[in-house]
């Protein structure tokens, strides 16, 4: 089977979350199955061409769309010629995929509706002999709507919704911009989207196939509460949606061939992870490595639970344990966290990406706080397991696919369930409540050491899902 995966970035070109895990996990996953899948994004300026031996392949072509001509340029990796770039100025030609400090790009519409057009051409002007298109999120659905209106496309196509909550909502004159027919798709089972397009919609409506990352997930997104106000369209698209839960690399993520720890450490080797934690604890000045290590490490938005975390803070400082909070995200909560940084000798926080700190504090950590409002798949709990770290997480989306509470399993040891701590309600009581059994499990060294291992050993990996996507795209 021929695959087209298409995707606004891909680790480890560009990545600004999950979506670029999952773009580079995935492929390869199916590429090991036997498929032969293209992989494309765009060219942006940040992505370093010479490190990734990116080169031009000799194809370059125009576009006219309301009376603009656009140039494109298609490169491709040297070592792997089935990864392609598209080249655009008005795409690639600024620092950030999204947005800059002022604000999300004002053409992004223009910009990702470009690329659902170049992607398009480049199938079929490079003469790829694709079955499945499979587009992600909001910047790439507008591509299943040009397929069976403009291009009259017959291959099908895969809309994968990594979340919900970004949608690309425009105003509705991008109809003209990109040429896309009125009559066809401004209407409620296509774009329209209370007077404005939104191109999530258009993929939902016009896609043969869609997947979100998780099955709970799936069911959670046709309800008005994480509907973010498409519950009733999918609704209607049930019949086409199906829940996968995403896995993660174990050649990237793996404690015993990570290059950015201090100690690789196994199951069988496992006193590496202590070693990591007491040389982390002794960089940040962290005191006492005997105490319990919890990190957050994500987005600072309220999605991801940091609200509770700021409300936490207060109690953080008065136990006896050490906490590491490594993220960025939204500015009232850059600032926020930025306040705290240097405050107390038991919390350490480090505002911005790091990957190679990341891999650090998964390879030192305890338990993992995860304490996501809502959460589609979410990748860092089953990073931090495969590195014998306990994920604290809320019981919702994929948290609640891929952690199970340790109190409601009676046989560690044959379980093939990640094992961590669980709660609930959204609220600080139940969270404190979560971290309390936290430190009555570490009290217990050995029944923690057990988990810990076990967690370790959970297959997290995407041999699973990719065959599960292998036969939605045959179905």
């Amino acid at each position: 089977m021929n695959i087209l995966f298409a995707a606004s970035e891909i680790f480890p070109y560009a990545k600004t979350g999950g979506l670029a895990d999952v773009a580079h996990a995935l492929p390869e996953s199916l590429r090991d199955e036997g498929q032969k899948v293209y992989t494309v994004m765009p060219l942006y300026n940040q992505v370093d061409r010479e490190k990734y031996e990116i080169i031009y392949n000799g194809l370059t072509f125009d576009y006219w769309l309301f009376g603009v001509r656009h140039q494109f340029d298609i490169f491709e990796n040297k070592n792997n010629r089935d990864e392609l770039f598209i080249y655009n100025p008005v795409l690639c030609d600024r620092w950030g995929l999204y947005n800059d400090d002022f604000g999300d790009f004002g053409d992004n519409a223009l910009r990702f509706g470009l690329f659902s057009y170049a992607v398009l051409e480049v199938m079929i002007r490079l003469k790829l002999k694709i079955d499945v298109v499979h587009v992600n999120d909001w910047q790439t659905s507008l591509i299943p709507l040009l397929m069976k209106t403009r291009y009259k496309l017959k291959q099908k196509t895969v809309l994968t919704i990594h979340n919900l909550a970004y949608q690309g909502i425009f105003p509705k004159k991008v109809m003209d911009e990109l040429e896309i027919d009125w009559k066809s798709c401004f209407k409620f089972d296509g774009l329209e989207y209370f007077d404005n397009v939104n191109f999530l919609k258009a993929g939902i409506s016009f896609s043969d196939r869609i997947t979100t990352v998780s099955k709970t997930y799936a069911q959670e997104i046709q309800t008005p509460a994480f509907g973010e106000t498409l519950d009733e369209t999918l609704r209607v698209n049930s019949y086409k949606l199906k829940g996968i839960v995403n896995g993660i690399s174990t050649e990237v993520f793996s404690p015993s061939k990570d290059k950015f720890i201090d100690k690789n450490f196994s199951i069988d080797e496992y006193g590496g992870k202590l070693e990591n934690k007491i040389n982390l604890c002794k960089e940040l000045g962290l005191k006492d490595d005997k105490r319990a290590l919890f990190i957050f490490v994500g987005r600072f938005t309220s999605q991801k639970g940091v609200d509770l975390i700021l409300d936490a803070i207060s109690l953080f400082k008065t136990y006896e344990a050490n906490f590491v909070i490594l993220g960025s995200g939204e500015d009232i909560y850059n600032h926020s966290f930025g306040s705290l940084v240097g405050v107390y000798d038991n919390i350490h926080i480090k505002i911005g990406y790091d990957e190679a700190f990341s891999r650090k504090l998964y390879a030192s950590a305890d338990f993992l706080l995860m304490p996501s409002l809502f959460e589609p798949c979410g990748l860092n709990q089953m990073i931090a397991m495969e590195y014998g770290v306990l994920p604290l997480v809320s019981k919702t989306g994929g948290l609640k696919d891929t952690v199970t509470d340790f109190t409601d399993i009676k046989d560690i040891e044959n379980s093939s369930l990640g094992l961590g701590i669980t709660f609930d309600e959204y609220n600080l009581f139940w969270f404190n409540h979560a971290l309390a059994k936290a430190f009555s499990l570490y009290g217990n060294k050995d029944k923690f050491e057990r988990i810990s291992k076990h967690n370790m050993g959970v297959d997290n990996s995407w041999i699973h899902s990719a065959k599960e996507y292998l036969n939605l795209y045959k179905s």
